[in-house]
């Protein structure tokens, strides 16, 4: 009887929320990582690749999906980081994940009616990105300096693991 719900009043029926599972992928060539934004994104900001789980879908299937459908690349090696509750809009669960592509299999092939743009970013560009103080402010010549999710989102942690260590992927997908 524990967790989350709710009780109608008049008919006594008990109502559990639901949670729908999100994937996060944040995907690397090894020496750089892919990142993406999408057009509500404050200017500048870019993140990890996402997407929501189908039924029946694993969460492989679902990275390997997702990957292949915003930016046209196939992913090779997934490993598993974390997971993060996100409350609004829909009640997700964001299960972060890293992954690798194809050697040689680079070529980013953009789903315009996903996302607004996608590019490969090197270790060092992210680095500073991490490092930036008041990232969402717009500099002195009208320009609106790359950036990453706040410290707060799952996305954040993802780019930050990917700076700070190599990751070892073990998971064939």
């Amino acid at each position: 009887m524990a967790g989350s719900k709710r009780v109608c009043s008049s008919n006594q029926i008990i109502y559990y929320p639901q949670m729908a599972p999100v994937v996060i992928t944040l995907v690397s060539d090894g020496t750089r990582c892919l990142l993406a934004r999408q057009s509500f994104f404050p200017k500048g900001m870019y993140s990890a690749l996402a997407g929501f789980c189908d039924i029946g879908e694993s969460l492989e299937e679902t990275v390997r999906r997702e990957v292949a459908e915003e930016v046209g690349l196939e992913v090779e090696r997934l490993h598993y980081s974390a997971s993060q509750h996100w409350p609004f809009p829909n009640s997700s669960l964001m299960i972060a994940c890293h992954a690798t592509v194809k050697p040689g299999q680079t070529e980013i092939r953009l789903n315009l009616r996903e996302l607004e743009a996608a590019a490969w970013f090197r270790h060092d560009e992210v680095a500073i990105a991490l490092r930036r103080n008041n990232p969402y402010t717009q500099q002195q010549n009208g320009a609106f300096p790359f950036c990453l999710p706040p410290k707060f989102a799952i996305a954040h942690q993802l780019i930050k693991e990917w700076v700070e260590k190599p990751i070892r992927f073990t998971l064939p997908v």
